[in-house]
């Protein structure tokens, strides 16, 4: 029989709270924000901890797993012996190893045990590339008091270490190059990547590069401080470019090295270079983390299927891509939930409030924006939404064309499709290199070569629903400045997010339907959660909802086919056509 002497000494803790903060963890759970494990040392929305300190003598038992060894996305279940008359917010989390086993609060994901019937517990596995271990918390005194380890497993480690994990495709400059990302635990040798037309026989070889990044590196906040729920050692990010491909060829590969293992062989299909080709693109924005939100989970689940069973060309992501503000393990949890589509399909993605937004980053602001803090007008509500990160984590771990500004602003063809990303978390003006470089992009556009022009950003230029003052500061100032430039060069369909549902306008310029204007479409349901505003009742609006969904995007030289499906059974909700 083991014991334990756990010694807790007294120390206040004050927080801001921020309406921004993501409470959910990265190994599948679910929580409420200021809904974590009490009492007050484990509640960091209460400001403050109990007055006494004390120490306990406590018989610390045994966890039981199903596996001492995992993979990514393997179910672990830990199960026990149940507790007579527990508390109700006992609990369990996971730890890495190396966390104190005084430290309770320092988990990177929990669940309470509730119920003395309660024995067992699925956690959904991520490789952190770290020794974890399942403890389990019980509350002192009548649960009033403090939390003692009452249970513990043996560590748990991942297969490998070095697992290629988080593969990720995206387009390069040219028509024959696509970027093949992925991340191990190590830098000491060569990422590679092995590709052919044939997954028995990988002929080709292409080299690549690596690099990370550290909490030095970002802005501000929680994302410069080291702990299992802000910064964590990201690991190493690997990129390959892969050059002179053919159009509208399957290609298999698989990456990794012969020193420490290779992934599983994936296949994609080069964008094609016959203008009279036909391509399908999947778009939404605002998704979040799987399964933690069920919407996020449905999507996840629809459109791997989508990508599985059918010819997708390519994914548009336009903006609050993981949610993760900081908190470093729900960037692992993303990327890994985003793996069967996006090692598959190139996954392009944009700007966020929830990736960029912050107040003193400075030089370090990987944008290039002037100022501590970047675009903020005296109008709109640019906040502190990234946590800190000021869109750091974004440009190292995803790819796109070298065209406009890293990941802020690009451009690229797939089809008869040009695709223009811009940021609405950059200055939009018409003094702002930004609006320079939207406009000489859209000038240049072969409208024979591509006829159909799709604009994306993350905030919305119309919505009927109601919005806060500085939202609709916001939506006026894009309307004012990018409409006109939008209706000039004749786009076609404008795609936005931010607010968490789905409306789409008639073909309109400033608020009236016309012959020759742009399809306007809010495409925010993806997954983080949904709205419940009211909706104001315009003319110019066609369609609108506030369930999970996503969108397809199929065209081709004369024909565009926009088409809205709900997650709930997979229907379609709402869909356009437009035509040459």
């Amino acid at each position: 029989m083991k014991y334990l002497v756990v010694y807790l000494s007294s120390f206040a803790i004050f927080v801001v709270a921020d309406q921004h903060l993501n409470s959910n963890g990265p190994f599948g759970k679910r929580h409420s924000v200021h809904d974590e494990p009490s009492p007050h040392s484990c509640n960091r929305g209460s400001g403050l901890i109990l007055s006494s300190a004390f120490s306990t003598l406590t018989t610390v038992t045994t966890l039981n797993v199903s596996t001492t060894v995992y993979v990514s996305n393997e179910q672990v279940n830990v199960t026990w012996t149940p507790m007579t008359a527990p508390c109700i917010d006992d609990f369990i989390g996971i730890y890495s190893g190396e966390i104190p086993l005084d430290k309770a609060c320092d988990y990177f994901d929990y669940e309470f045990t509730k119920s003395e019937k309660t024995n067992s517990i699925s956690w959904q596995m991520i490789n952190l590339r770290r020794p974890l271990q399942f403890r389990y918390y019980s509350r002192d005194h009548a649960c009033s008091g403090n939390y003692s380890l009452v249970a513990q497993s043996v560590l748990i480690e991942p297969l490998n270490y070095n697992e290629p994990t988080q593969i990720h495709l995206a387009y390069g400059d040219r028509l024959d190059q696509i970027f093949v990302s992925y991340l191990t635990n190590s830098s000491q040798y060569t990422p590679q990547c092995q590709y052919g037309l044939n997954p028995l026989s990988l002929e080709f070889h292409q080299n690549g590069t690596t690099t990370t990044y550290t909490a030095s590196d970002m802005c501000e906040g929680k994302a410069n401080i080291s702990g299992p729920q802000t910064f964590i050692d990201p690991g190493y990010m690997h990129t390959i470019l892969l050059e002179d491909l053919q159009p509208g060829t399957i290609y298999y590969y698989r990456v990794g090295n012969d020193e420490l293992g290779w992934s599983a062989v994936y296949s994609f299909t080069n964008r094609p270079a016959d203008k009279n080709q036909g391509v399908t693109l999947i778009a939404f924005g605002d998704m979040g983390l799987s399964p933690v939100e069920p919407g996020a989970k449905s999507t996840v689940a629809r459109v791997t299927t989508q990508v599985l069973s059918k010819n997708i060309t390519c994914l548009l992501h336009i903006g609050d891509i993981s949610y993760a503000r900081g908190i470093g393990a729900l960037w692992d949890a993303f990327m890994t939930q985003i793996q069967p589509i996006a090692a598959r399909v190139p996954y392009m993605v944009g700007i966020g409030n929830h990736e960029y937004d912050h107040v003193t980053g400075g030089n370090k602001d990987p944008s290039g924006a002037p100022g501590p803090g970047g675009f903020r007008p005296g109008w709109g509500d640019y906040g502190t939404d990234s946590g800190g990160e000021c869109a750091v984590p974004m440009v190292h771990r995803f790819h796109s064309p070298s065209n406009g500004n890293s990941l802020f602003w690009y451009s690229f063809d797939v089809g008869a499709v040009h695709v223009v990303y811009y940021s609405t978390e950059h200055d939009f003006r018409r003094s702002s290199p930004q609006y320079a470089w939207i406009e000489q992009d859209l000038r240049l556009v072969n409208r024979s070569r591509t006829p159909w022009l799709i604009v994306g950003s993350h905030r919305q230029m119309y919505t009927s629903e109601l919005e806060s003052i500085e939202e609709h500061e916001i939506t006026m100032m894009l309307q004012l400045y990018l409409e006109p430039l939008f209706y000039q060069y004749r786009v076609d369909v404008n795609l936005f997010a931010h607010r968490h549902s789905y409306e789409r306008s008639c073909p309109m310029y400033q608020k009236k339907c016309v012959a020759d204007g742009i399809t306007h479409v809010l495409i925010g349901m993806a997954g983080q959660n949904l709205d419940t505003g009211v909706y104001s009742g315009v003319p110019w609006s066609q369609y609108h909802d506030q369930q999970f969904g996503y969108t397809t995007i199929f065209a081709n030289q004369t024909y565009l086919h926009f088409t809205y499906y709900h997650d709930s059974d997979d229907s379609i909700a709402d869909q356009f056509v437009l035509t040459k």
